[in-house]
Parts: structure tokens; C-alpha cells; sequence
């Protein structure tokens, strides 16, 4: 390829001049690749001498014989809501309820955590700082870990699973947020801050304009993710679909988990289908 631009007398790219094979510095990233790859397998130890196959098939061959009576209430106690389909369309709201939550909190922050939006003032300067720390700190706790203690300050349910999705997405969405107000064109933001206009105006007229495609599309994405992460959340108390899943697995039904499973998986795909749709048309 460097002898295409040497005919033509044309520079060559610095990246062709160097030979893979010998460039000294991707051959030390392999490296050490290897050597953490290597340190880690010694550190974890990962012992699959005690696996049985014979069992493990028998276990995926069940997960494919379904129990349908999980969709229907098994006695004059239980609704429509205890059933399978109930769960899962309250996992579905669950997911959804927690991305509204986070919006409503991430939303005004987002323009408190956006260089663009916070400079020209030490006030507003630490402002930004804070908030931007805010949101690293809050992302930075896994949802489960969120669920866990929102199950011991609330109690165990679809309170703590709303919750803790909801804190978690603060972070995340204001974040994303925020980047998007300052990726914004600072050309209208210049004109209208030079007209002597006041910081709200600022945001009204130049900011919103050209963030609202942005915002729906992260906001969309997010609440594909929340769906899709909604359903674990049972297994720490977060309620919905993942308690029956939770349930069914460790009383060793696993007709009823590969059929929670499949609705699961049914879910999801059709929620990624249609959020990619939505973006696409916002494109």
C-alpha cells in the first residue's frame, strides 16, 4: 500500500510507513494484552472440572418444555397481575416508570452539568464541576447494587426496583444530556448571548432547538436498556418477572423459567425493534 503513494509521489501516511509486524509499540499492546489476559486467568482460576454435561443437557432440554400453567392464576388468591403475562407487562411499566422518574431529575441537570451552558462565572464554573462529579458518581453504582439498598430503606418490591433504576439512569442520562448540549452549534448561541439576552432566553432560543432529536433518541435508547434490565432486577427485590424467573430456578422448574425466559427474550426484541425504528425516523 506505501508503494501506491511513493509512485504517485504523494506523502505517506504514518501508519503505512510502520510494518505490523515490527512496529515495536502494537507488538508491546499485544503483549500486554496477553500477560493481563494470562495474570488473570491465574488469579480467577476457573475450575470446570466439576461441570456435568449430562446434566447440563437434561437442564436445557426442560427449558424448552414449557409450563403454561404460570399463565393463568393457580388459585381463587392470585389475579391476572400474579400470572406470567401480569409480571411481564408490569416489568414493561417498570422499566418505563423508572425512565420517566430519571428524566424528570436528569432533565434540568443536564444544563447544569454542560460547559458551554455553566462558563464565564467561578459560580457557574462549580456548579458544572459539581454536577458533572454528581453524575460520575451516580453511574458509576451498579443498578443492582442501587436495588439492594433501595430494598432495605423502602422494602422489597416494584418500589425499590423503580427507584433504583431511576437513580441509576440519572446519572447515565444526565450525562449523555449534557454532552449533547454542549455538541450543540455555538454559532446561534454566540448571536443571542451578544443581543444581551438572559441565560433562560439563551437556553429557549438557541439551545432547546437543537437538542430535542438528540434528547429523545438517548431518552429512547435508555428505556430500551431499562426494559431490558428490568426483568434481573427481581432476583435482587426489585419485583416484576425476575421474582417468578428467581422463583421457578431455584425450585427447579425449569419449564416454568424457559417459558418466562422466551417471553423475556420476546420482549425485549420487539422493544429494540421499535426503539430503533423511533431513531431512525428522527434521523
Amino acid at each position: 500500500m506505501a508503494e501506491y503513494f511513493i509512485a504517485r509521489g504523494l506523502p505517506v501516511p504514518r501508519e503505512l510507513e510502520r510494518n505490523p509486524l515490527t512496529d515495536w509499540r502494537r507488538l508491546s499492546v499485544i503483549a500486554g494484552a496477553i500477560l493481563v489476559f494470562y495474570v488473570g486467568l491465574r488469579i480467577t482460576n476457573p475450575d470446570f472440572s466439576r461441570a456435568n454435561p449430562e446434566y447440563a443437557a437434561s437442564v436445557i432440554a426442560q427449558l424448552f418444555h414449557w409450563d403454561l400453567r404460570i399463565l393463568t392464576p393457580q388459585n381463587e388468591f392470585e389475579t391476572f397481575w400474579d400470572t406470567a403475562e401480569g409480571l411481564m407487562i408490569a416489568t414493561i411499566f417498570l422499566g418505563i416508570v423508572a425512565t420517566g422518574f430519571s428524566i424528570l431529575v436528569a432533565l434540568p441537570l443536564s444544563f447544569l452539568g454542560a460547559r458551554n451552558i455553566m462558563s464565564g462565572h467561578p459560580v457557574t464554573a462549580a456548579i458544572y464541576i459539581f454536577v458533572r462529579f454528581l453524575f460520575t458518581v451516580i453511574r458509576s453504582i451498579d443498578v443492582l447494587i442501587v436495588v439492594i439498598i433501595f430494598g432495605v430503606l423502602i422494602g422489597i418490591g416494584t418500589a425499590a426496583g423503580v427507584v433504583g433504576l431511576a437513580f441509576h439512569n440519572v446519572g447515565v442520562l444526565g450525562k449523555l444530556y449534557s454532552e449533547a448540549i454542549e455538541g450543540i452549534d455555538a454559532g446561534p448561541l454566540e448571536a443571542i448571548t451578544a443581543t444581551g439576552a438572559s441565560r433562560f432566553q439563551v437556553i429557549w432560543t438557541a439551545v432547546l432547538p437543537q437538542i430535542i432529536n438528540p434528547y429523545i433518541s438517548f431518552t429512547i435508547y435508555r428505556l430500551d436498556a431499562n426494559v431490558r434490565l428490568a426483568p434481573i432486577l427481581g432476583y435482587v427485590g426489585g419485583g416484576g418477572i425476575g421474582v417468578l424467573l428467581f422463583q421457578s430456578i431455584q425450585l427447579l422448574q425449569y419449564g416454568a423459567a424457559g417459558l418466562i425466559i422466551f417471553m423475556i427474550v420476546v420482549t425485549v426484541a420487539a422493544m429494540d425493534f421499535a426503539s430503533a425504528q423511533i431513531r431512525r425516523r428522527l434521523i
